[in-house]
């Protein structure tokens, strides 16, 4: 085990003082830390975390924290970012030695490649780095549970990303007992040089331990998303009132080839007039159209309409096959089969295999 001299020894209820650096800034008596909280789109978040210097730390609320990483993943900021594993620890050591153990689980797969191995970047202890570099040798995570907290944190962040990796961990807004230790561990990591996160799904009461965090936090505003993305439709697509379609329909989900290929009454995009065709059953990806037509198709107008409708679907890139209620309902083995040809047209088969 690693032991160097002269370290101070582990305290899990030191609070770091109050600075811009920790994000605790002192505020008036009385006064809302809701008051003037500052919106932000998602990139323009991203954007601000991308600037967080060494031990500056940011409370956002609206977000969980794999949201917050989902952000800053898609934002593209150029810097690591750490999800910060808190579970349902109690205290804040027990969520700090957690933290520990990621960081010499992520700085054993980096290695090595570490920054500094030489000895010569600034703030590496040679020490630490000696006995380190011996356990990663060995395939084992540099981790030293008799070396002080501080110096151990200090070193893998440097191990993992010199560029200063970015902790985000999850408050829980509505239970202060948990949330505490989480509080308290991502201060500490933030008076030891980290950039942190404190992700808050939900607005928090203006309590402790929430306040130590609230003051100079934001907010994450959201356009609304179109309507198509918040419908659920359905399971079954298929017109309410032709069986024809919900029996085919049933059938191919049943099918281990043709699953998933096929939705109901969908609308084609076509050149023309404007007006789009809606198709009885419709794969996009292979450009298949299949229309169950009853009695009514067989006379006109709806027998000339289908033939312009197959005209426009057929100049769109669509083959259209069409089958009636009646083989269907007759012999609906048959039907599927006839579908699965087509498809095929489309979707070359392997050699060798029966049906073409």
């Amino acid at each position: 085990m690693l032991d160097i001299p002269g370290q101070q020894p582990w305290n899990a209820h030191r609070v770091v003082g109050q600075s811009r650096g920790c994000g605790l800034v002192l505020r008036r008596s009385g006064e809302s830390t809701a008051t003037g909280r500052l919106r932000l789109t998602p990139n323009a978040f991203a954007e601000r975390v991308a600037g967080l210097g060494p031990g500056e730390r940011l409370a956002v609320i609206g977000l969980t924290r794999d949201d917050v990483g989902a952000v800053l993943a898609a934002g593209e900021i150029g810097r690591g970012v750490l999800l910060v594993a808190a579970g349902d620890l109690r205290h804040a050591r027990g969520v700090i030695d957690r933290l520990l153990d990621d960081l010499a689980e992520l700085a054993l797969a980096r290695w090595p490649d570490w920054p500094g191995r030489d000895g010569t970047a600034p703030g590496t202890s040679g020490p630490w780095l000696k006995a380190a570099a011996a356990f990663a040798a060995a395939g084992q995570p540099p981790r030293f549970r008799r070396a002080a907290p501080a110096l151990e944190f200090g070193q893998l962040l440097q191990a993992v990303d010199p560029g200063s990796v970015i902790l985000v961990a999850e408050v829980d807004p509505a239970a202060p007992a948990q949330a505490a230790p989480v509080i308290e561990a991502l201060e500490w990591c933030a008076g030891h040089g980290a950039a942190c996160i404190l992700a808050l799904p939900a607005p928090p009461p203006d309590a402790p331990p929430y306040d130590r965090i609230l003051y100079g936090a934001c907010e994450i505003g959201r356009s609304p998303s179109p309507a198509a993305a918040r419908f659920i439709p359905s399971r079954s697509r298929a017109h309410p009132a032709s069986p024809s379609e919900q029996r085919i329909e049933a059938a191919l989900a049943r099918d281990p080839e043709l699953a998933g290929l096929f939705v109901g009454n969908e609308v084609v995009r076509v050149e023309g007039d404007g007006r789009q065709p809606r198709v009885d059953l419709l794969c996009r990806e292979h450009r298949v159209v299949v229309e169950i037509d009853g009695p009514e198709h067989q006379g006109n107008p709806k027998f000339g309409q289908d033939r312009h409708r197959d005209y426009e679907l057929l100049v769109a890139g669509y083959l259209v096959l069409r089958l009636t209620n009646e083989q269907v309902a007759d012999d609906l083995p048959l039907a599927v089969e006839k579908i699965r040809r087509v498809v095929r047209l489309r979707r070359p088969v392997p050699a060798g295999d029966p049906i073409r």
